[in-house]
């Protein structure tokens, strides 16, 4: 039939992101009106060939109406007038419509409890990226304390340079400061929570996007962090941000 391309326009307009099956199940028609023709150049060229393969290898070998039958393509039904794919094209285009208003309105109500769903985990991640931040002092400290520690063991030691240490100390201490990741994580939130009230018909790869990077910020102040606490509340955001995830897969 020739309404393939016609449906894919149809459901690309209905559906923006993911995979759609359409499947038309459309009963004969009917052989009213049908005629059988003859393909002429086809059976022309069947009886030539078979003819000079007879003769070649000395064949005895009649062709009758019935072997002619059997032969594929050579008697062809076609209908008569106009083509009925086109005829009922409007029947289909119907159905086609009438499925995706219901694919629609069952993937609105889905909408729904997955909002819901993304929503809880949201309204634990700004509280946790909070506490992250507020936490970037104490974690700076903490670093600086184990290293004067460090520092005081080495210092005694023969051949220390110990500006050096102090020198390399005020490095590394800068390094662990987090303070960046928990900036880009708060802008990543933000823009997550702006997707969750947009008019937007299709957020789903901006949402997945923005939680992959949140995803990221997290893993790098949890490698760069020295205080337990921030360790234990990335732990339990980086497990919203899965929730978050794993639901953003069925969002448009």
């Amino acid at each position: 039939l020739s309404w393939e391309m016609r449906v894919r326009s149809m459901v690309r307009k209905a559906v923006k992101r993911g995979k759609v099956d359409v499947i038309l199940s459309v009963k004969d028609w009917g052989r009213t009106g049908t005629t059988v023709r003859v393909n002429h150049g086809l059976l022309s060229s069947f009886l030539a060939e078979a003819n000079r393969v007879r003769e070649e290898y000395s064949l005895g070998m009649d062709l009758s109406f019935r072997d002619l039958v059997g032969v594929p393509d050579i008697f062809v039904f076609a209908p008569e007038g106009n083509d009925p794919a086109e005829e009922h094209w409007a029947l289909a285009e119907g159905a086609v419509e009438s499925a995706l208003s219901m694919l629609i309105g069952s993937r609105q109500e889905e909408g729904g409890r997955l909002r819901a769903a993304i929503g809880e985990a949201m309204e634990k991640l700004r509280p946790l990226a909070g506490e992250i931040s507020s936490l970037t002092g104490e974690n700076k400290d903490l670093a600086r304390a184990r290293l004067r520690e460090r520092i005081e063991a080495l210092s005694g030691e023969a051949g220390v340079d110990p500006a050096r240490l102090q020198q390399e100390a005020a490095f590394l201490i800068d390094r662990l400061d987090i303070s960046e990741e928990c900036d880009r994580l708060f802008s990543h939130l933000t823009g997550m929570e702006g997707l969750m009230t947009t008019d937007d018909e299709a957020v789903g790869k901006r949402f997945d996007f923005l939680a992959q990077e949140a995803f990221r910020e997290l893993n790098t102040a949890s490698a760069k962090s020295a205080h337990p606490g921030i360790s234990e509340r990335v732990v339990v955001a980086k497990t919203e941000l899965e929730k978050i995830r794993e639901q953003i897969q069925n969002v448009e």
